[in-house]
């Protein structure tokens, strides 16, 4: 999808709880929601009311046991096999991040869905026995570079 401008323009913001979950996100407004299949605890949030190849989701799993920095080694590992299985991976950037309260892994990188090569930006935060999965995803590396502005700005405003 061609653009005009060279960001996209704010209507408004808007902050969806999921009191549940124990989170918060903040989304453009005019976005639309649909929740996650399989009853899974979450959402994709996208620009388009016609597609959801370009989105932002969320999603908040309960694990079994709790996560600690000691666990770090074995996240990070499973984390890179999450993305090395990938067809057509790319990983331009990976972080980690570990705070008294939370463990952060986080990835941008290019796949291949298809025949579509996508964009995403992926950062897992573990705290206790919760795990938030959230995923800014471009329908093509273009359309993620320019959608940027508002995922970065989800992706920093994320609330637990």
């Amino acid at each position: 999808m061609a653009h005009t401008d060279s960001t996209p323009v704010y209507h408004g913001m808007t902050k969806h709880w999921d009191r549940e979950a124990g989170y918060a996100l903040w989304l453009p407004s005019d976005w639309v929601r649909y929740d996650l299949a399989d009853e899974r605890d979450g959402a994709i949030y996208t620009p388009y009311s016609d597609r959801h190849d370009t989105c932002f989701s969320a999603e908040k799993r309960k694990l079994e046991v709790s996560v600690r920095a000691k666990d770090m080694h074995i996240l990070r590992q499973g984390f890179r096999e999450g993305l090395d299985a990938l067809p057509g991976v790319e990983v331009e950037s990976q972080d980690e991040t570990i705070t008294s309260s939370l463990l952060t892994l986080e990835a941008q990188f290019t796949f291949l869905e298809g025949e579509a090569r996508r964009k995403r930006w992926v950062r897992v935060v573990y705290w206790g026995n919760g795990q938030l999965i959230l995923i800014a995803q471009g329908a093509t590396p273009q359309e993620f570079d320019y959608w940027l502005p508002m995922f970065f700005n989800t992706m920093m405003t994320v609330e637990l």
